[in-house]
């Protein structure tokens, strides 16, 4: 089931984001690779009730930040513009534990951000990811996400060059 995340998780949700770190650094996709998210990071998310889990019998297999406001990193966008200009949530920090990928939980957990995007009455969605991350672009595709262009990650570790999705979402989900 997914729940919305509270502080006793951080340590599951911790060693699922080191998880996906090395699985991100074996597929050699440069996300993940220097700190960032740090858990300070998935502390906020969680603070302000923007974080989720997908939870069976207390053990956390799947985690998504489903964001409100502005994503200032997506205040620029190359080679494209956004769909539209208006309120949208932001996905970030979507993965699955190693030995359940395919099993559709980032489906649910996709489609947990649109029914939640639907509830707010904001019906837009914005996400990136890495350029060479193949297997995310792919679901974020097969979920009807359009490539827009690409946006720059602030910082100055790593390759920063994200591309950049959205969908306008409609009806229940």
């Amino acid at each position: 089931m997914i729940r919305q995340a509270n502080m006793s998780d951080i340590d599951q949700i911790w060693q699922l984001r080191e998880e996906t770190r090395q699985l991100l650094k074996d597929r050699c996709i440069d996300q993940w690779q220097h700190g960032n998210p740090s858990k300070q990071t998935f502390i906020r998310d969680i603070e302000l009730g923007e974080f989720f889990v997908y939870d069976i019998q207390g053990e956390i297999l799947g985690m998504i930040a489903i964001k409100s406001g502005i994503e200032k990193t997506y205040n620029i966008i190359y080679d494209g513009s956004w769909g539209l200009d208006q309120p949208y949530l932001t996905v970030h920090r979507l993965a699955v534990k190693r030995h359940l990928l395919g099993k559709n939980i980032s489906v649910l957990l996709m489609k947990h951000a649109e029914k939640l995007a639907i509830d707010r009455h904001i019906n837009y969605i914005r996400i990136d990811t890495h350029r060479n991350n193949i297997y995310a672009q792919r679901l974020f595709f097969s979920l009807s996400y359009v490539l827009r262009g690409y946006i720059m990650l602030e910082g100055d570790l790593g390759d920063l060059h994200r591309i950049a999705l959205d969908k306008i979402v409609e009806g229940s989900s």
